[in-house]
């Protein structure tokens, strides 16, 4: 079986398609543009929707809560992938399904990648609960269909969030710089980028940001591996999702709205996160690190075939 750094450097090949794709356009946004884009599409896309509709129409409405959260999913997610969406079709020329959306086979990586994502979470909260940092607290919503209804609201709304993240983080600005540049140029800088505006939350820490490294990493091995970003936009969602709605844990330093086992975490900071939640766990680093692995040795078992 060919070596670790081989099948990393066969995967990180600037004719894999999903580069391939982004050079079916005019042109291809220049790295000086493409970093500061991603920023200026998320204000732009919160700026609509926080401030103009939501403060003008719905909060004179009331909305609040958990249909606020929906709101912030879906709205203010999707107005970031319509500023994208204008970019890609006026400025670089090239269908939106070239941000690595390709129809072959996306139902069912999206669908994989949405049970990888949840059982990996899984597996980082078995460990957990293994090294008795893991409790359980009064649930604050009685279960019902009304709190099953709200549950599947919300991921609903994580399936737009999830994407939207994997679309401009991953399927545009990764590609972008590594079509144009160097693919490992583009793993790096969209790596650091998303690390570091998520960093921005509430308990980030040393190994938290360390974490969405390794998250960041990892979901580009998924989407080099696959040619397309289906997989990684099923884990992103089954992830934020899973920790919020069905464990009741912090998501990246946000706290959710309500859940069905509603778990809490109790110890050192290494182990739990602290007020980050699991993504600044010891136990994500290697959980994360794992996922690396299998989807390097897949790829390498592939290619022996």
């Amino acid at each position: 079986m060919e070596t670790i750094f081989e099948t990393l450097k066969s995967l990180f090949n600037s004719e894999n398609e999903f580069f391939t794709l982004a050079r079916k356009g005019k042109r291809i946004t220049h790295i000086a543009l493409a970093i500061p884009l991603l920023i200026v599409f998320f204000i732009a896309g919160f700026f609509v929707s926080e401030f103009v509709i939501y403060q003008f129409v719905l909060l004179p409405l009331g909305i609040t809560g958990a249909f606020k959260a929906f709101y912030t999913l879906t709205l203010s997610f999707g107005f970031v992938t319509f500023f994208l969406w204008l970019w890609v079709s006026f400025f670089e020329k090239r269908s939106f399904r070239t941000l690595g959306l390709t129809k072959n086979g996306a139902f069912k990586k999206y669908i994989t990648g949405f049970l990888i994502g949840f059982i990996m979470l899984s597996i980082v909260i078995g460990l957990m609960a293994i090294f008795g940092i893991l409790g359980i607290r009064e649930n604050v919503e009685p279960f019902s269909f009304n709190f099953l209804g709200i549950m599947f609201l919300l991921l609903l709304g994580y399936v737009i969030q999830g994407a939207t993240e994997e679309i401009i983080a991953r399927g545009w600005q990764f590609q972008v710089i590594g079509a144009r540049y160097r693919p490992w140029l583009g793993a790096v800088i969209s790596s650091v980028i998303f690390a570091l505006l998520h960093g921005l939350n509430t308990g980030v820490s040393v190994l938290a940001i360390i974490n969405l490294l390794l998250f960041a990493l990892m979901l580009i091995l998924f989407i080099l591996y696959n040619q397309s970003i289906w997989t990684a936009c099923g884990w992103h969602t089954a992830w934020n999702w899973a920790m919020e709605n069905i464990y009741g844990l912090k998501v990246s330093g946000t706290e959710g709205f309500g859940s069905i086992l509603n778990l809490s975490a109790q110890g050192p900071n290494y182990l739990t996160g602290g007020e980050f939640g699991p993504e600044g766990s010891i136990l994500t680093t290697f959980v994360l690190l794992g996922g690396m692995l299998t989807a390097i040795l897949f790829k390498a078992k592939e290619k022996n075939k």
